[in-house]
């Protein structure tokens, strides 16, 4: 009867002894390490910090920035941080500083008649005139009108002008230009004009009557183009029919002031 006693007595003994090695055996396992995180401090010379911040935002690091100091600071992961660092170097640079351009419009009236409207052609346009008789069958060719502006590049341009009066019966019936450019550009090379959305618009007055009347209607035209220029180049933009012996000529010319 004592040695029964006895192994019951060492019985629980035992089961308290399995169940603390499966209490050790289900212990949950160490935390993993952390990743590597790596600090670092940005200076920038140009760059503006709360833009730039923004923009690094989307690599998944830890970005903080001080205007004051011009500087950024950044936590972030081996592969981040290499990421950030070409990101930043591409983007700390002088921007472009805007120059100063001067563009003139000259818009030339061709036709058969001695007596056609427009003022004499510019000196100047010589060689123009010359390239657009051996083009067009008009012989004559006489100024319309000009617009002459400044402006700096990355900056949109409307211009509105009235140049010369075309001659209705006994009546002076004055054209209108309107010339709107999005923005011009200096290309790479530094001599290259690029303007984009060049839209030219002109109320003509034309005839409706017979020789020597005086009635005639306004007539809206329009020309709409993106195009680049060398500085001085003198570049016909257009042509524009009024009828069938009278037609309309844009010529463009800008210059990097």
């Amino acid at each position: 009867m004592k040695r029964i006693a006895m192994l019951l007595a060492l019985a629980p003994l035992s089961l308290s002894a399995q169940q603390a090695q499966k209490t050790e055996t289900a212990a949950p396992p160490a935390a993993a390490p952390a990743p590597h995180v790596l600090q670092r401090l940005f200076i920038l010379k140009y760059a503006d910090p709360g833009q730039l911040s923004q923009l690094l935002g989307v690599f998944g690091a830890n970005v903080r920035q001080s205007p004051e100091l011009h500087a950024l600071t950044v936590e972030a992961s081996p592969d981040s941080m290499r990421a950030i660092e070409e990101a930043v170097q591409k983007l700390d640079v002088p921007s472009a500083t805007p120059k100063n351009v001067e563009l003139t419009m000259f818009l030339l009236v061709a036709g058969d008649s001695q007596s056609m409207t427009g003022g004499p052609a510019p000196k100047d346009l010589d060689s123009v005139v010359a390239q657009l008789k051996n083009t067009f069958p008009f012989k004559n060719y006489g100024l319309l009108d000009v617009v002459t502006f400044h402006s700096r590049t990355g900056q949109s341009i409307h211009a509105t002008s009235s140049g010369e009066s075309f001659t209705i019966g006994d009546r002076e019936a004055p054209e209108q230009t309107n010339l709107r450019i999005n923005s011009v550009t200096v290309e790479g090379d530094g001599s290259t004009l690029r303007i984009d959305r060049l839209t030219a618009t002109f109320e003509i007055p034309i005839r409706n009557g017979p020789t020597g009347g005086n009635g005639y209607n306004m007539t809206h035209l329009e020309m709409a183009t993106d195009l680049d220029i060398k500085e001085g180049q003198k570049a016909v933009v257009g042509r524009l029919g009024l009828s069938h012996d009278q037609a309309l000529f844009l010529v463009m010319m800008g210059k990097i002031l």
